[in-house]
């Protein structure tokens, strides 16, 4: 068999390989590869997740440099409460609750979680808020109150949900009347982030359940008016955009933004929703490499190019290294 034909083969073997390789597990393909450089070179492409000695969750960033960051933090707060819940040990809890609280900062009416560190690409200087932070900690900061039935705690709570009002801590922007857009940056003219929107909107609901506070279903329905009114402008061919200064959503976003759309519904159906959760899930669930012409994302299309040259390149060798291999074996000479 001559070589040119090897190379045929080794190049249809690679692409069908490569290609549902990516289809099913693209998302956790990119979170192996920055683990995997911030382990070789110390630093990953984006961020990956490591912990302090005491346990606590940090991320090293693309400078390689290593943070706190609190919306980690308060998440696994809320996941070790409800392994607490289920009959597990409240010690991880009350150890992640406590960093909250040792790091919350309180003020009149409002309190802020505050990043200790700048965040360049969406112009955040320190000290910044988010409001996506601020709802993860009040729930994480609520469940520790309703553990302890510990009115100060609860206190704070209130005031980080306060903050989130309009005209309070510049972490929201009222767009109409009873229209509220949550920031997960905060910015004077909105980049419109939508996962942490969307996060956002889910903790409100979930604060209003677990508190029966009325400003929570206010805000979370005034957020629900402005995701139903901003929602068709995320939408590109079938995909999505992270936020609306043109950022596209990579594969595990937009299989996020599926998730969250998923996740609202089950709280308030509507009809935008579901158009677009079922426009982006049927986008999502293209071949690949279809998915690469309708949405070229340079870093994915160049990965994913990588991947197929080198598979390509080594199933070819092999092929040839199999050849003459047998041609010298006497048994098949």
């Amino acid at each position: 068999m001559s070589k040119k034909m090897f190379l045929l083969i080794a190049a249809a073997i690679s692409l069908l390989f490569v290609s549902v390789l990516w289809q099913a597990a693209e998302a956790n393909i990119y979170a192996l590869v920055e683990k995997t450089t911030a382990n070789i070179i110390g630093r990953p492409f984006n961020q990956t997740p490591t912990r302090d000695a005491a346990g606590i969750p940090m991320q090293i960033y693309s400078t390689g440099e290593t943070h706190y960051n609190p919306l980690f933090i308060a998440s696994e707060a809320q996941e070790a409460n409800l392994q607490r819940r289920l009959g597990g040990s409240p010690e991880r809890f009350i150890l992640l609750t406590d960093w909250l609280l040792d790091n919350v900062t309180v003020m009149d009416s409002i309190a802020l979680m505050q990043y200790t560190f700048p965040y360049p690409k969406y112009k955040q200087e320190v000290p910044w808020s988010s409001a996506l932070t601020q709802a993860f900690s009040m729930n994480a900061l609520a469940m520790r109150a309703g553990m302890e039935r510990n009115l100060e705690t609860l206190a704070i709570a209130e005031k980080m949900l306060h903050s989130l009002r309009p005209g309070y801590a510049g972490l929201s922007h009222a767009i109409a009347d009873s229209i509220i857009w949550f920031m997960e940056y905060p910015a004077q003219t909105p980049y419109y982030a939508l996962s942490g929107m969307m996060n956002t909107l889910l903790e409100l609901h979930a604060y209003h359940d677990l508190t029966r506070d009325p400003l929570a279903l206010d805000l979370f329905n005034a957020g629900f008016n402005a995701l139903l009114l901003k929602l068709p402008e995320f939408d590109y061919h079938g995909y999505s955009y992270y936020d609306l200064s043109g950022n596209k959503a990579g594969r595990g976003y937009h299989q996020r933004h599926i998730k969250l759309l998923n996740k609202l519904m089950d709280v308030k159906r509507d009809s935008t929703l579901l158009h677009y959760r079922n426009r982006w899930q049927r986008a999502d669930s293209y071949p690949v490499v279809w998915q690469m012409l309708f949405n070229p994302r340079p870093k994915r299309v160049a990965a994913f190019s990588l991947s197929f040259l080198a598979l390509t390149a080594l199933l070819y060798l092999l092929l040839v290294w199999t050849q003459r291999s047998g041609k010298s074996d006497p048994e098949h000479s």
